[in-house]
């Protein structure tokens, strides 16, 4: 697999890690009182980093056009800019993460439409400008995110590309395969991909608090239920994905650790992986290296 490395940044990742003395109480918790320990955790799992008046949130850039849909009993709020005068450009969506927004594709957006892409960007239920979802302002499951890809697919139809960050890499995979679009005609350009199941839970929550085993054996089933899908069929192990792919992992990424992307660009066969240093987990997504290589990995499938 192609490996190449983009600039280095000297900031540092944005991703909050809980204060020493919570951790030391899931250090404990762990130990003493595992059941307890478990059902604070799953509260926390699904609860959104911020509330509506913080959301992170985006505008639709100049010459876009606004749309809204219908999406779990709220309204899905998008944008859809292509280049002026050229309405059949090749479509490529972008899918924001867990707690993201369109905003953070801000400069993505930009480059892949003055490269001649048509973009549609969206927020899911609870996120960014779109309305609360079924759990309200504060709580959504990766499912919200799936049904939201699926709404945008069926307004707009199959892509060309989609670019995807984290938990959105996740869903944007899953909606497509449940909505019959055909992966090996699709290129994928997955930023700091989350793989879900166990292990992918397992290493986000742990970049936050430590959780070991005896909390996540009574973890996993307690999210299990409540989200009403086993955590293994919400991964990207398991699905076939023979699609182009660009795999942009950070060696540092705390919440979604290198080792799963570099797992993912191993795995499926058609995939490149670019490692990237000192970019943490979002700042891939505003670094310049980073939109040229999406940019140039889009480009390459017209030729």
């Amino acid at each position: 697999m192609a490996n190449s490395q983009a600039p280095s940044a000297k900031k540092k990742s944005t991703t909050v890690r809980a204060p020493w003395y919570v951790r030391s109480g899931f250090a404990a918790a762990e130990r003493v009182a595992p059941g307890p320990a478990a059902k604070l955790l799953c509260e926390m799992w699904f609860r959104l980093p911020a509330g509506p008046e913080k959301r992170l949130r985006g505008e639709a850039p100049a010459g876009s056009a606004v749309f809204e849909v219908d999406c779990l009993g709220t309204t899905v709020w998008g944008y859809d800019w292509a280049p002026a005068n050229t309405p059949e450009a090749p479509l490529v969506y972008l899918v924001h993460g867990w707690g993201g927004s369109t905003g953070d594709f801000k400069f993505i957006a930009a480059n892949l439409v003055a490269s001649g892409f048509r973009v549609v960007a969206f927020d899911a239920p609870s996120h960014g400008n779109s309305g609360a979802g079924p759990w309200g302002e504060r709580h959504a499951n990766g499912l919200h995110l799936i049904e939201a890809m699926s709404v945008v697919l069926d307004k707009f139809g199959a892509p060309y590309a989609v670019t995807a960050h984290s938990m959105g890499c996740l869903s944007a995979v899953h909606g497509m395969v449940l909505n019959g679009v055909e992966l090996k005609e699709t290129r994928l350009a997955m930023l700091a991909p989350f793989i879900g199941g166990v292990e992918g839970f397992r290493d986000t929550i742990g970049a936050i608090v430590p959780v070991g085993p005896r909390i996540m054996e009574r973890l996993a089933p307690l999210g299990e239920a409540k989200a009403g899908i086993k955590l293994d069929d919400f991964s990207l192990h398991g699905i076939e994905v023979d699609s182009p792919a660009l795999i942009v992992h950070d060696r540092g990424d705390r919440p979604n650790p290198f080792r799963h992307g570099e797992r993912l660009a191993e795995t499926w066969p058609n995939a490149d992986l670019m490692a990237t240093t000192g970019l943490g987990h979002r700042k891939v997504l505003a670094n310049p290296a980073v939109s040229g290589r999406v940019t140039q990995f889009l480009k390459a499938g017209l030729a």
